[in-house]
């Protein structure tokens, strides 16, 4: 039987999903991602950790002698020391792929509501203002013709970019990879500078990993950059927003509207900056989290597991060259 360590601290249906398999632990760090004697004292025999967004740091990897194997629960890995895990041997790995399509749906959804308001005119029509509800297509707009950009067109960017060009609209993309020609031509994209992604977009879609580059991306300057009339969309990662930032853009009527369902820190904090911007939909990293999505997530990371803790085999999707 496999000994796993769950790292995870915003997961009520986490003990549900621990397979009979698997001897399993959950753990948390502090707000400081500290973590506690006890829970040290319970990795020492691990065999895998499992994580949600607790980090993995030198601090755990220390005190888990056994340890063959990081998994994250999901595509992003900023909570990782990817380095600490190298210099032991210790795989860490992601689920590429696993919820892409879920994620270009919520990104496409959000973007459809911020075009025809549909929020808003939910509200004011349940509330006997017809007249009002109507007046909010003085600044609707078809997505038919326009030019959506995208940051990122790996797996996700490219399912929302899919979605997109089925609506009419023209792609252009940045990314720091280079792309398959294959999809590049499948979505008649082209490629431009980030500083003309932002000056000519109507709708912009950041989809990329949290990283030294991305961190921060979305700031005062390239908000400037942007038309008063795009909305800005987010479902990669906290971090790569600066927050205050773009409730500023918002209010000032520098930007039109804003989609985000990630956040710095998260859980959402109550003085969150873009609680207090306007024509914003916010919802809570939801985006790749559907009835379908989850078990496969889960299903994907315990066969990953497996494949090195019982079968003595390489790992998928390694983020840190360890083989």
């Amino acid at each position: 039987m496999m000994k796993i360590a769950y790292l995870a601290k915003v997961r009520p249906d986490l003990k549900a999903r621990i397979p009979k398999d698997v001897d399993g632990v959950i753990l948390e760090a502090d707000a400081k991602g500290v973590y506690s004697p006890d829970a040290l004292k319970q990795v020492a025999d691990v065999d895998a950790f499992v994580v949600s967004m607790e980090p993995v740091n030198e601090q755990l990897l220390g005190a888990a002698k056994k340890l063959k194997i990081v998994q994250r629960l999901g595509v992003g890995y900023e909570t990782l020391d990817l380095k600490a895990a190298a210099k032991r041997g210790i795989p860490c790995c992601n689920i590429e792929g696993v919820n892409r399509e879920a994620v270009a749906e919520h990104g496409a959804a959000l973007i459809i509501a911020l075009t025809k308001h549909l929020l808003e005119a939910d509200e004011l029509t349940r509330n006997g203002k017809w007249g009002e509800s109507r007046l909010l297509t003085k600044t609707t707009f078809e997505l038919n013709g326009k030019t959506m950009g995208i940051i990122g067109l790996g797996n996700t960017g490219s399912s929302l970019a899919r979605r997109c060009k089925a609506l009419g609209m023209r792609i252009v993309y940045n990314d720091i990879r280079d792309i398959d020609p294959a999809v590049v031509k499948e979505l008649d994209a082209t490629f431009l500078p980030k500083e003309e992604i932002y000056r000519q977009s109507d709708v912009i879609s950041v989809n990329t990993d949290l990283n030294d580059q991305s961190r921060n991306m979305i700031n005062a300057e390239t908000l400037s950059m942007m038309k008063p009339t795009a909305l800005f969309v987010c479902c990669a990662r906290g971090g790569i927003v600066d927050e205050p930032a773009l409730r500023d853009a918002l209010n000032a009527g520098r930007i039109a509207g804003a989609g985000i369902d990630v956040f710095d820190p998260e859980p959402i904090r109550k003085d969150n900056p873009l609680f207090k911007a306007k024509n914003t939909i916010l919802t809570s990293h939801v985006a790749g989290v559907t009835e379908e999505t989850t078990p496969r997530i889960f299903d994907w990371a315990h066969e990953n597991v497996r494949r090195v803790v019982l079968h003595g085999e390489k790992p998928r999707w390694v983020r840190n060259g360890v083989k």
